[in-house]
């Protein structure tokens, strides 16, 4: 599949868990710990600007702020989510050399790296938010596939700077979307 139709996909479903959320909804304790929906979806948004910026050289957070799940998202969450991923499709609508060296806030990488890692905090963060919300979600395979590529280059590093709680053992059967979660510290039931 097309990396910026992977990414799309993944916006679409973050902008679709995010219609319609209350007040009450963003006080919701997610499978994050030590965050709730509106810190969560805070730090979402702020990682979709980050490597947006690396891309378009526009203003983004800091590492230290991206990290902070400080709330961005004021009182219209659905208006902050939508302004994100509206810049961040039109940022990598330009990358022709996938090859292409961005400096991202996690440093100098391959453009194509750097848009699967955006693609796979989306979707992990979207899985998050689902869990939060009781409307649980199932990756399809290609957004599976690239999940675990990216999780297994990604999670173990920042694992090692307490971003990523310990691996879960996964029930034998799990399904691929249990998996990758699972990898990176959450519960997958």
């Amino acid at each position: 599949m097309d990396p910026l139709e992977l990414l799309k996909r993944a916006d679409a479903r973050l902008v679709g868990l995010t219609t319609g959320l209350g007040g009450d909804d963003l006080d919701l304790p997610s499978p994050c710990s030590q965050w709730n929906v509106r810190s969560l979806l805070s730090h979402t948004v702020a990682s979709i600007d980050a490597f947006a910026a690396a891309v378009d050289g526009g203003s983004g957070p800091t590492e230290q702020e991206l990290f902070s799940g400080t709330d961005i998202l004021g009182a219209d969450p659905l208006a902050v989510v939508e302004r994100a991923v509206a810049r961040s499709q039109r940022a990598w609508a330009t990358i022709t050399d996938w090859q292409a060296p961005v400096a991202s806030v996690l440093g100098v990488m391959p453009a194509g790296q750097a848009m699967a890692i955006v693609t796979y905090s989306t979707l992990l963060h979207s899985w998050d938010l689902a869990v939060a919300l009781n409307r649980p979600l199932e990756f399809d395979d290609a957004e599976a596939e690239l999940a675990e590529a990216v999780g297994t280059q990604l999670v173990p590093p920042l694992r090692q700077q307490q971003l990523f709680g310990a691996e879960v053992r996964p029930a034998s059967g799990a399904t691929p979307t249990q998996r990758v979660v699972a990898f990176s510290g959450r519960s997958p039931i």
